[in-house]
C-alpha cells in the first residue's frame, strides 16, 4: 500500500518535496501517487515556483556558531524521537504448534509534522514576498502606461491642430489676399482664406509695436459694415498671426483690414486703417 493513500498526507508531503527534502521510500511513494493525480502534480509545480523565489526574497544572515549548534542538536533530537516512536512492537511468543506472525505497530506518519510545517511556513513567506514584488511591478507599469497615454493625447492634439492649419492653408479652394500698407513704414499682411471651411489664417509683417493697453484688430469688411475679428499683438520682429472662423456668407466679405484699437477689441473700428486688402477679386 502506498504511504500516501490519504490526500491530506500528500498535501503535507508536497510542501517538503518542493524543497527537495524527501528521499528514499517516501519520495518513491509520492512519485507513485503523482503519476495518477494531475491535481497534485499541478500543486507541486506551484509550490516549487514559490520555493524558488525564497533565494531572491529572503536576505542571507549568517547564523552564530553557538546558535547553529543548539538548533542542530534540537533537530537531531527531534528526528531521533520520531524514529523511536515508530519502532515496531516486539513479536509475541506462542506455543510450538502455533505459527506466530509478528504484528507490526501502526506505521508512523511518512512525514514528520514539524518538517511539513516548516516547509509550509517557508513557502508561505516566499509566496507573500513574490506577491508583493508583483504588486510593485504592476503599479510601476500602470504609472508608465498612464504617462504614455497622456503623451499620446498631447501629440494627437498637436497633430490635429497642425492638420487643421495645413488644411486651411493648402486646400484647393483657398484664396490668398495680400494686404498693403497705408503708411510709410510699409507693414504688410497676407490672409489664407478658405471659403469652403469658413476659416482663415492671417499673417502680418513689419507691424510697429503698440503701447500698453493697445492691440491690433482684424476686420472683415462687408456691405453692411466692418465685422469684428480677433485682436493680436506682434512679436519683437513685427510678425503676428491670427486664425479664426466666421459665420457670414462668403460673397459678403469684400475686404480685410487691420486697425489699432484698445486691448480686447471693439465692436466697430475707431483707429486708422493700417493695412487693407481686397477680398472681392
Amino acid at each position: 500500500m502506498s504511504l500516501y493513500t490519504e490526500h491530506e498526507n500528500v498535501q503535507a508531503a508536497l510542501a517538503v518535496e518542493a524543497l527537495d527534502a524527501l528521499d528514499g521510500e517516501e519520495r518513491d511513494a509520492l512519485q507513485a501517487h503523482l503519476a495518477g493525480c494531475a491535481e497534485c502534480r499541478a500543486e507541486l509545480e506551484s509550490l516549487r515556483e514559490a520555493a524558488s523565489m525564497l533565494a531572491h526574497t529572503a536576505p542571507h544572515i549568517r547564523l552564530e556558531p553557538a546558535r547553529s549548534a543548539r538548533l542542530r542538536a534540537r533537530l537531531l533530537a527531534r528526528a531521533a524521537a520520531d524514529v523511536r516512536g515508530g519502532v515496531a512492537a516486539a513479536p509475541v511468543t506462542a506455543a510450538p504448534e502455533t505459527r506466530v506472525i509478528p504484528i507490526a505497530s501502526r506505521r508512523r506518519s511518512a512525514l514528520p509534522a514539524w518538517l511539513a510545517a516548516a516547509a509550509s511556513v517557508l513557502i508561505a513567506i516566499g509566496l507573500g514576498a513574490y506577491a508583493l514584488s508583483l504588486r510593485g511591478r504592476v503599479s510601476s507599469l500602470e504609472q508608465q502606461t498612464a504617462a504614455l497615454a497622456r503623451d499620446r493625447g498631447r501629440l494627437e492634439s498637436t497633430l490635429a491642430e497642425r492638420e487643421a492649419t495645413l488644411a486651411a492653408l493648402a486646400g484647393p479652394e483657398v484664396r490668398v489676399i495680400s494686404l498693403a500698407s497705408t503708411q510709410q513704414r510699409a507693414p504688410s499682411g497676407r490672409m489664407f482664406w478658405n471659403p469652403a471651411r469658413r476659416r482663415y489664417t492671417f499673417f502680418a509683417y513689419n507691424l510697429p509695436q503698440v503701447n500698453p493697453g493697445r492691440e491690433y484688430q482684424l476686420w472683415l469688411i462687408t456691405p453692411g459694415g466692418p465685422v469684428a475679428a480677433p485682436t493680436f499683438r506682434p512679436g519683437r520682429d513685427g510678425v503676428a498671426s491670427v486664425e479664426g472662423a466666421y459665420d457670414l456668407p462668403n460673397e459678403q466679405i469684400r475686404a480685410i483690414a487691420v486697425t489699432e484699437e484698445p486691448a480686447g477689441g471693439v465692436p466697430q473700428p475707431t483707429g486708422e486703417v493700417l493695412i487693407v486688402g481686397n477680398a472681392a477679386e
